[in-house]
């Protein structure tokens, strides 16, 4: 879309009482793919900064809920379950916003946890370079511009919302911070006890 669709979306009465309404309705269902929606949709048409962060707070604490209930029940995301994807992308984009505040710790402790509860293969590895550099607190840019493939992202639909694809530098990092990362792991196994 053109920007001059975007405003034309953004004055137009009628979508914004429709998204207000889908925003209500998804908010109280619960519902974080819808909330997720609305927020994309928020974003792309610029809204306050005021009610995307309302939002945005309304996921995190629906997310940190359902993790919460599958920590409890001792239990896996299904990344097939377009609630769990979503739930998992909320909580990656929190690993992210707190890696990005420097946060290393508490990023390095929710990448853990999504290694751990991911169900998926793919995303549990991909923690693993996460982990790593947080742990050693290399900062988020040199993470990315020195060990992400941005060049070929996963632009698949569950994939997407997360850094899973390395440049090759990727394996000689990994094997150097391998008692960073055995620490790391090995502290997971004591908050599992």
């Amino acid at each position: 879309m053109q920007k001059s669709e975007f405003e034309d979306l953004k004055n137009n009465p009628q979508f914004m009482l429709d998204l207000g309404q889908r925003e209500e309705e998804a908010v109280k269902a619960k519902d974080v793919a819808k909330m997720y929606e609305v927020l994309d949709t928020a974003v792309m048409l610029d809204l306050s900064a005021e009610r995307l962060n309302r939002l945005y707070t309304e996921i995190l604490q629906t997310v940190f809920d359902r993790l919460a209930d599958k920590l409890t029940a001792e239990s896996f995301f299904d990344l097939s379950n377009r609630e769990d994807l979503y739930t998992l992308r909320g909580i990656y984009e929190h690993g992210i916003e707190r890696y990005s505040e420097n946060d290393f710790k508490g990023a390095k402790e929710i990448f853990l946890i999504i290694h751990h509860t991911a169900g998926d293969e793919t995303i549990s590895a991909a923690m693993m370079p996460h982990i790593a550099a947080a742990a050693s607190k290399m900062p988020l840019d040199d993470f990315i511009d020195e060990l992400v493939d941005v060049e070929n992202p996963n632009d698949s639909e569950i994939y997407g919302f997360f850094l899973t694809n390395f440049k090759p530098s990727v394996e000689g990092f990994m094997k150097e911070k391998a008692e960073v990362l055995e620490n790391a792991l090995k502290e997971l196994e004591t908050l599992k006890k």
